[in-house]
């Protein structure tokens, strides 16, 4: 009956082709364990239980900090001085350590890498292989990932659910949602029941493709057989929809979402206020960010960047730099990515001096502006014929890099000195 199945699965046209290939599974609504790798989720359910010599919450959060800022050297060099204290990595450590190395084109490392976690290992099975085969297939790199699933094989090594969501996110992530379905084929085929995350990389693959309706589809089908779409399936409904503008399909899937039981979290409320804000609807936007707070659910850094990015995308700088003033009185941290977020609209908008004083505003709440902010400033003011003011502020910059690098090496010297006095108990 499987078989048959499968072949009817691709004898039909590709919207019915999804929905008869969903209908012919039986979904496993499992509470796996998710881990956060990067701003991204990946099933670990593996025992990767923290100890006290093994990576801790902190240094996890530390890594994907560094991954978020794509500050992946740095993220290396912090994994590995771990690692040389005698730190023990996680499943999770090995994901986003992959993601790094792969993020810098260092392929090779990562292979090295993966040789090492074999020759560490009393046991090699597909957890090995899962963060290099995972890491290849989001960052672009699918043919390799697809080489290393067929080496796990020929070593006899069944690749398992991990390994399979892997590579469907990386399809998905490509638009190839053909190849994305037939790996939840392939894993039904197997054995393997395909979870929440599955559906999800499924539905997400498909707003990115902005096929709403099949990603929709996927959706009802979940209900159909007596699952519960969970808030991330309904939140990358909402925010496929208000990326084509449709804020009625958006709102109609609030809706679904509230009949079928789930509650509004903090994350829906930053998907309708960052969907209103980029539809130029700023009134709904404020008003659901009242109703979030008369809800109990506190606003945080992604609530109000969202909104932040929506005024810059309409250049309204001046509301946008208010919104970081609220951040502020409310306790909110600022960061440089919301600072950013001006910056580039300022630039993309032809005002250098306006984004020169944004980030005198950013220096004040003691973020320090990335490089290419004061490059991008510079060349716009060559661009408008100012070369004067351009010299002045790649001046500036540059003796502000030198201080901030003396100021660097004069901590790191501190920190040795410390150190030394310790060893010698003084």
């Amino acid at each position: 009956e499987s078989c048959l199945i499968a072949l009817l699965f691709f004898s039909v046209v590709q919207h019915m082709q999804t929905y008869r290939a969903l209908r012919s599974l039986t979904p496993l609504f499992s509470t796996a364990r998710l881990s956060v790798v990067g701003g991204r989720s990946f099933c670990s359910g593996f025992g990767d239980d923290l100890e006290e010599n093994t990576f801790n919450v902190q240094n996890h959060q530390r890594l994907q900090q560094l991954v978020r800022s794509r500050r992946y050297e740095q993220a290396q060099q912090y994994y590995e001085n771990l690692v040389r204290q005698g730190i023990q990595p996680t499943l999770t450590s090995n994901y986003i350590i992959a993601d790094v190395l792969v993020k810098q084109d260092k392929d090779d490392e990562a292979f090295q890498l993966l040789e090492s976690l074999k020759q560490e290992s009393s046991f090699v099975d597909a957890r090995i292989y899962n963060p290099i085969v995972t890491a290849f297939a989001i960052n672009k790199k699918i043919d390799k990932a697809e080489d290393l699933i067929e080496s796990m094989k020929q070593d006899n090594i069944n690749p398992n659910g991990g390994t399979y969501s892997g590579l469907l996110r990386g399809y998905a992530s490509e638009g190839m949602m053909e190849k994305a379905v037939e790996i939840v084929t392939t894993m039904t085929n197997a054995g393997i029941v395909p979870n929440q995350q599955t559906y999800f990389n499924l539905i997400d693959g498909y707003v990115r493709a902005q096929q709403m309706q099949e990603a929709k589809d996927v959706v009802e089908q979940i209900k159909s057989d007596g699952g519960m779409p969970t808030n991330q399936m309904y939140q990358a409904l909402m925010r496929g929809y208000f990326k084509q503008g449709d804020i009625e399909a958006a709102l109609n899937v609030l809706e679904d979402m509230k009949s079928s039981g789930n509650e509004l979290d903090v994350r829906i409320y930053n998907t309708l206020i960052s969907g209103y804000a980029s539809n130029e609807r700023f009134d709904d936007a404020n008003n659901t960010l009242e109703q979030m707070k008369e809800n109990g659910i506190t606003p945080n850094m992604f609530t109000y960047s969202g909104l932040v990015r929506g005024l810059c995308r309409h250049e309204k700088f001046d509301e946008a730099l208010e919104t970081v003033e609220t951040m502020k009185e409310t306790g909110v941290d600022r960061t440089r990515q919301v600072y950013g977020i001006i910056i580039s609209g300022l630039i993309k908008a032809e005002q250098p001096q306006k984004a020169l004083d944004v980030i005198t505003i950013m220096k004040q709440d003691s973020i320090n502006p990335l490089s290419f902010m004061y490059s991008d400033i510079v060349s716009l003011f060559e661009k408008q014929g100012d070369e004067t003011r351009a010299r002045e502020v790649a001046d500036a910059a540059e003796q502000e890099r030198e201080s901030f690098l003396a100021a660097k090496e004069e901590r790191r010297n501190n920190r040795n000195s410390q150190k030394q006095q310790g060893d010698f108990g003084f």
